[in-house]
């Protein structure tokens, strides 16, 4: 492979993946990371820290909000990391995950993570990779809280459909699942419950969103 090939962001977004990473992090033939299993129902929260020992997530199986305390800034689900890239606090409020449904991650010390990353002669490609992602949320983040609330809103569903809802794919829609409720998202977005709901009410007029028979929301990619 050659080094312009190697270094160009789509062969280290497809060779430094989250899911590769996570398989050298279980390969013990090499530097051995000690991992955990955990399991948590919904609303079983975790912390990034626990008795001075900061630590990373991997999520095999559900998908959880991440707070800062009762803020909701992200989401996240199978294949992605809690930790690698995330503060353990900002001004003193901490970051936690809080599974919206049974969850499952293997949990993993930072420094030994870290310290096996670094031990690769590419390794940092792998944080990078995660930091990048990271990134490009946030910035898209950014850029759509300067459209209207409604605009923001229809933006933010189809996101999140697309990442979380691809098992309920339907043609030119996707699927918010119904553990995205109104108040989380409402949280997500940074508005009152009834401005979300007079919001939803006004895309189902204009026909770009639909509510199914189990209250989960249709979003139009079009």
């Amino acid at each position: 492979m050659l080094l312009k090939d190697l270094y160009s962001h789509e062969i280290i977004e497809k060779e430094f993946n989250t899911e590769k990473l996570y398989r050298m992090l279980l390969d013990n033939d090499f530097f051995e990371v000690k991992r955990q299993e955990v399991i948590l129902k919904k609303g079983e929260c975790v912390e990034l820290e626990k008795g001075g020992i900061d630590y990373v997530y991997y999520i095999s199986e559900g998908v959880a909000a991440i707070n800062i305390e009762d803020q909701v800034i992200d989401f996240r689900g199978p294949a992605d990391f809690f930790g690698l890239v995330d503060s353990t606090s900002v001004q003193g409020a901490k970051f936690h995950l809080n599974p919206l449904n049974e969850i499952t991650m293997s949990r993993f010390e930072k420094n030994e993570v870290m310290a096996k990353i670094m031990s690769l002669q590419d390794g940092y490609l792998y944080h990078y990779t995660c930091m990048l992602d990271r990134y490009r949320m946030y910035e898209n983040r950014i850029i759509v809280n300067d459209a209207t609330d409604e605009k923001r809103t229809l933006l933010e569903l189809r996101e999140i459909g697309s990442k979380f809802g691809k098992d309920e794919v339907q043609k030119d829609k996707v699927v918010v699942p119904g553990f995205f409720t109104r108040k989380l998202i409402a949280n997500y977005l940074g508005i009152s419950r009834t401005k979300l709901s007079d919001i939803l009410l006004k895309l189902r007029h204009e026909g770009l969103v639909t509510v199914d028979s189990k209250r989960q929301i249709l979003v139009c990619l079009k």
